[in-house]
């Protein structure tokens, strides 16, 4: 209600002085000798409006009352909650000093507890401290005793020690003297094995051993047709001949020497006989400036000797001047019946174990160790005979085919070792150019 006092007085306020201006307003109209309604025109619109400001501003005053009481309102609630906080508090402190006295209570007899047990505490270490005394005591005299027996027993091992260093010794004289003999033993073994192995070296190298299987016939000419080429052999598909198998026709002179007379070729073979043709082609034979050698085809570029003309391994190039001729029969040594016929990869009922030696790597189509032909047609050549060719050198090998440098092949080397036979690729041109 204080808060109200004031508005009123406002309002009261507001309508007397609007009273009071308009009685100013009317005796001013007077005394100049006008009215101011007659100025207006129409007196009552004039007090209208007059009058509907002053509503307005009622209305105001209105509203701003009905805001101050509604402010009233929110205090008075505030008060009110203000005053129920109050008796809460209230009521906790009357709780508080209950649970106060409590602790209280419960403080003094958790300190006279605390009291009993410092006093026990006192009392068992006063116990503690006694049994220690006892404790330490027994430990000194078993510990004076054990020092005693331990001080004996290490005198004992002492002694032991130094007698096992005196063994030692004695023991480590006896072996150094031993080794130093049985070093010397082994010096001088190992020197007479040394010894040994190098007049086994000498004894058992070896050159590569040339095959003789050229030299050995395979069959023999029964009917002999130079004027039209034509040779019969008595060899036909009973021993294993089929057409376009190759031969070399020969004749062996005293001495077993071989007499070169032509190649053929079987043109029909039947059962016990086939019928040949004499191959007949110009050709130029390569040679040897060094050996004088004269090559036995055109294909062949190296010849068996080296450059001290002895025969190797080692092949030398055929650079000089070569030989023309006419390859086919010697007119003046004639084909005739009873000269041999024989193929290197062939033998009646028998099949020959090969090992073609060289590097047989193949790079870009072209291999190194090749002459003229490569091992893969010279494998071909050879199983078409009949022949079978082994990847690795062992004692069913019959004969190693060699190619450049052979020697570079650790199968070719194992090979001469077993002492089997070689042939060279160029003493084969005459059957590998089917």
């Amino acid at each position: 209600m204080r808060d109200v006092g004031p508005l009123i007085a406002l309002i009261v306020f507001i309508v007397l002085t609007a009273l009071f201006g308009f009685m100013a307003f009317d005796a001013y109209g007077k005394i100049a000798g006008t009215d101011p309604r007659n100025e207006q025109g129409n007196g009552s619109t004039h007090y209208d409006a007059r009058i509907q400001e002053l509503q307005q501003a009622i209305e105001q005053v209105e509203s701003e009352i009905k805001t101050k009481r509604q402010d009233i309102a929110n205090k008075r609630e505030q008060i009110d909650r203000l005053l129920a906080r109050q008796q809460y508090a209230t009521h906790l402190t009357n709780g508080t000093d209950g649970l106060l006295e409590q602790a209280y209570n419960g403080r003094r007899a958790l300190t006279q507890s605390a009291e009993q047990m410092i006093r026990d505490a006192s009392d068992l270490r006063g116990k503690l401290t006694e049994a220690k005394g006892n404790v330490k005591n027994t430990l000194r005299t078993e510990e004076s005793n054990l020092r005693n027996e331990t001080d004996g027993e290490i005198g004992k091992l002492q002694e032991q020690k130094e007698a096992s260093i005196r063994r030692v010794a004695a023991d480590k004289q006896a072996i150094d003297r031993d080794e130093k003999e049985y070093r010397q033993q082994r010096n001088y073994q190992q020197s007479t094995l040394d010894e040994s192995k190098r007049q086994l070296d000498y004894l058992t190298s070896r050159e590569p051993e040339r095959a003789d299987v050229q030299s050995t016939p395979d069959g023999q000419v029964i009917e002999a047709d130079v004027v039209n080429n034509t040779i019969v052999i008595n060899l036909g598909t009973a021993q294993g001949v089929r057409n376009g198998f190759r031969f070399e026709v020969f004749e062996l002179k005293p001495g077993n020497k071989k007499l070169h007379k032509a190649f053929i070729e079987v043109r029909r073979a039947t059962v016990n006989v086939s019928e040949c043709l004499i191959l007949t082609r110009p050709m130029e034979l390569p040679r040897d400036p060094l050996s004088n050698y004269t090559a036995s085809g055109p294909e062949e570029q190296y010849s068996p000797y080296q450059e001290s003309g002895r025969a190797g391994s080692m092949l030398q190039p055929l650079s000089a001047i070569p030989k023309k001729t006419m390859q086919g029969m010697n007119v003046m040594v004639p084909i005739v019946v009873g000269d041999h016929v024989q193929n290197p990869f062939f033998s009646p009922n028998k099949s020959f174990v090969f090992y073609l030696a060289g590097d047989k790597a193949i790079v870009q189509g072209q291999q190194k160790s090749a002459i003229a032909y490569q091992w893969p047609h010279i494998k071909r050549v050879i199983e078409s005979y009949g022949g079978k060719v082994l990847d690795k050198v062992d004692l069913s090998v019959n004969y190693m085919v060699a190619q450049k440098n052979p020697q570079d092949d650790p199968e070719f080397n194992k090979g001469v070792t077993y002492g089997i036979p070689v042939m060279y690729e160029w003493e084969l041109f005459r059957f590998l150019d089917q």
